[in-house]
């Protein structure tokens, strides 16, 4: 057997392998011991994590600081850790993401710089850096742009889009209808950081035709996780508008 194809073999066989593992991951051993994470939730973000399990969609609102994403990693990692999702998904708008397809590198060398807020919350919620990579490696944490959302259907996975007062209205229901069964979609924004080009086109302003359904949970963050001096600061530039 020649180099060539032996190398082809052994990549094919832990490709496949890869596959398998990520695939099956509801399938092992639940652990015995709770998961440590690096950090604890309040106890605002302990009473919404009861009332996101028990949603399939979820909007998670709330003022910069108020820990939105880190809220949604955290249940993202446990769902995962205790064997109740195969993967984690998780996508962030550029505000110019269909402008990406044109610049050079893969779809993860783009993606790159639009998710570093993303490893950022992982590596605090659970600092095991090593760990972390190798979940990204074996495709259990799946780093998405929203263009390549559109068609797939994600099952048995809990999935993150973080920013999504930055997706129009259009792009909110592409991606609601991507999620699949025994899944959950946690969406992370903030009514004051809209960077759309009209405000008014913002999936934000969705909510409220969606807040009734059984399947949606909504929540406003209220408490401040970084420095005392955010809201007061982001209160006076609100009242100069």
């Amino acid at each position: 057997m020649d180099k060539l194809k032996l190398k082809y073999i052994k990549r094919t066989h832990s490709f496949k392998s890869m596959q398998e593992q990520r695939i099956n991951n509801v399938s092992k051993r639940v652990p015995k011991e709770e998961i440590k994470f690096s950090i604890s939730l309040s106890e605002e973000q302990k009473e919404a994590k009861t009332q996101v399990l028990d949603h399939p969609f979820s909007f998670i609102v709330g003022k910069a600081g108020s820990g939105k994403t880190l809220l949604a990693v955290q249940i993202a990692m446990d769902l995962f850790f205790k064997r109740k999702v195969d993967k984690i998904i998780i996508t962030r708008p550029t505000v110019g993401t269909e402008d990406n397809g044109f610049l050079p590198g893969s779809e993860a060398e783009k993606m790159d710089p639009w998710l570093v807020p993303i490893r950022d919350n992982m590596r605090k919620v659970y600092n095991h850096p090593e760990k972390l990579k190798i979940m990204e490696t074996k495709k259990d944490i799946e780093l998405v742009s929203l263009t390549h959302f559109r068609g797939r259907t994600f099952e048995n996975a809990a999935v993150i889009v973080d920013e999504f007062q930055n997706l129009t209205k259009q792009q909110l229901s592409m991606a609601i209808g991507r999620l699949g069964k025994n899944s959950w979609m946690m969406f992370c924004g903030d009514t004051q950081q809209i960077d759309l080009k009209y405000q008014n086109d913002s999936a934000i302003h969705e909510i409220a035709k969606l807040r009734t359904s059984e399947f949606v949970y909504e929540i406003k963050l209220r408490d401040n996780h970084r420095h005392a001096a955010i809201d007061e600061l982001l209160n006076l530039l609100m009242n100069t508008y």
